[in-house]
């Protein structure tokens, strides 16, 4: 059980080092293929994104929305459900840099999120089928985004004048 224990763990790791080069089709690959309808949850949606479709879109967007994004996990916690299902538990902290931030300054934003994945055993080894994100510091989410907000009512705001 160990050996699983931290199987799932390098899973989690390789999942989120994908983040480093946007590596969508990275992060993909780290899913079960045949699950036919794999559930994510990212913190931002307002609702889950459901089957296979829902996830490529999203990854596509994401593609086209971040000129860079870092990931790193920390306290990773995994449970062996029964024979082949796993339960991670993690924190997570991301930077990204928007694309298209337009007359927005070009600064970071970030968050810190917990994550729960829920991963089957494959013959390519542990993989998501279902990934669930939600903020840890909303507060500051809140005021990134009012500022954004406040920044394209009034843009002088973005150099402080």
């Amino acid at each position: 059980m160990s050996d699983d224990i931290e199987a799932v763990r390098e899973t989690v790791l390789a999942y989120v080092g994908c983040s480093k080069d946007m590596n969508f089709v990275g992060r993909k690959a780290l899913w079960h293929a045949a699950e036919e309808t794999p559930i994510l949850c990212p913190e931002e949606a307002p609702e889950p994104l459901v089957g296979w479709d829902a996830l490529d879109a999203y990854w596509s967007r994401s593609r086209e929305t971040m000129a860079s994004l870092k990931t790193k996990a920390t306290n990773i916690r995994v449970r062996i459900l029964s024979d082949g299902i796993a339960l991670a538990s993690y924190q997570s902290r991301w930077i990204a840099t928007l694309s298209q931030a337009g007359h927005l300054p070009e600064k970071p934003i970030s968050a810190d999120v917990r994550m729960n994945a829920v991963l089957r055993k494959t013959s390519d080894g542990w993989r998501y089928i279902h990934l669930v994100e939600g903020p840890v510091d909303l507060m500051t989410m809140a005021r990134q985004s009012a500022r954004r907000s406040a920044i394209e009512l009034f843009p002088g705001l973005a150099d402080g004048s």
